[in-house]
């Protein structure tokens, strides 16, 4: 079966290439056995073409016309399915090995390109803390062009959505079902919003597959696959933020965990991430901008304040991470300096509150 072949029966016309792959997709996905591994590892090797050219008339054709049918309903419901590999694919996500082949997405298609996307996940049980988190983390990025990307369930998700809508931020929705619908029905309302206000809805899966104990994990993947960075607001032990922060730190985005609670149940997958050094430990939402490098131009205000600390050395301050603890030795072969006189600032500056010393000899800087 050759693309250029291929004619619309609604119209009469010969399918481009794009329109033609994703009909044979359509198709494809409606035949035994496509979604097992070992047949994708096939079909990826051989063409979706060569694929389908195996099985007989009397299967192909009622999955080809339910094909058509399926792509007109996207149509109908303006639907846009992105094909990995062709223009308008969201670059990031293409970088997975397991990205998937095709992504639908409703609303405006253009919220998958703008600049410094960033997921934020969490809790389904969300807090009054995690409440106020979400609040405080949207305040650090006041002022700041930037995508806010979700999964719109119940807890964190939805209220990261809520106060993006609210703030005129951008958000993505990424749906663990068909783009029919939003999951859970009482986010509906909040999903319109998403659409009607600029943002859009993603999927992978198909118009009218619901949500299933499967769907929501690999869908955690797509959130994972489109930002630069993942923040976890709130998490419990097990918890589905926990898989969406160990996919993001795979696929070499940066994770950051909100600083825990020690007596907060519902923060303990804060903790865990921070213990297993799966993510970075994010001491107060306006340093996530910092962190990322997304504020230029501007004094870090700790480096800033302490040239009226006298005694202490920007330079030894200013060397030190506030999320990444650097052992004394590292901070003595990076500023070329005498141990001793390294030795005297650091403890003048963690007198002062400007440096923690951790188990190991390891220091970072405190912020602020």
């Amino acid at each position: 079966m050759s693309y250029e072949d291929q004619i619309d029966p609604s119209t009469g016309r010969v399918l481009g290439d794009a329109e033609a792959w994703l009909l044979d997709w359509l198709t494809a996905a409606q035949l035994p056995r496509f979604n097992g591994k070992g047949t994708l590892r096939v079909v990826r090797e051989v063409g979706l073409g060569a694929w389908l050219s195996g099985f007989s008339p009397h299967l192909l054709a009622p999955a080809r016309e339910r094909a058509f049918q399926q792509r007109e309903q996207l149509r109908e419901q303006r639907v846009v399915p992105l094909i990995l590999g062709r223009t308008g694919y969201p670059h990031l996500l293409a970088q997975l090995p397991d990205a998937p082949w095709v992504l639908f997405a409703k609303g405006n298609v253009d919220a998958l390109s703008k600049r410094r996307p960033l997921g934020v996940v969490g809790t389904r049980k969300a807090s009054s803390v995690g409440h106020g988190a979400v609040d405080a983390l949207f305040d650090g990025m006041e002022g700041m062009e930037w995508t806010m990307v979700s999964g719109m369930a119940d807890g964190i998700d939805a209220a990261a959505h809520r106060m993006a809508l609210d703030r005129n931020v951008t958000t993505v929705a990424c749906l663990a079902h068909g783009l029919h619908a939003v999951h859970p029905r009482s986010n509906r309302y909040l999903g319109e919003r998403v659409v009607d206000e600029g943002g859009c809805w993603v999927s992978e899966y198909r118009w009218g597959t619901p949500p299933s104990k499967y769907t929501f994990p690999a869908r955690n993947r797509i959130i994972a696959g489109l930002v630069e960075a993942v923040v976890v607001v709130e998490s419990g032990d097990p918890g589905g933020s926990m898989i969406t922060a160990r996919l993001a730190q795979d696929y070499n985005r940066r994770v950051f965990a909100l600083s825990p609670t020690w007596c907060a149940e519902a923060m303990r997958g804060n903790a865990r991430l921070i213990r297993e050094q799966v993510a970075e430990l994010l001491h107060a939402p306006e340093d996530l901008a910092k962190a990322m490098g997304w504020k230029t131009g501007e004094l870090d205000r700790s480096t800033e304040d302490s040239e009226t600390d006298g005694p202490l050395s920007d330079v030894v301050i200013s060397g030190l991470d506030p999320y990444q603890a650097k052992p004394f030795e590292v901070l003595v072969e990076m500023l070329e300096a005498d141990p001793k006189w390294v030795r005297k600032k650091l403890l003048e500056a963690e007198l002062a509150g400007w440096v923690r010393c951790w188990p190991g000899d390891r220091f970072t800087r405190t912020v602020r």
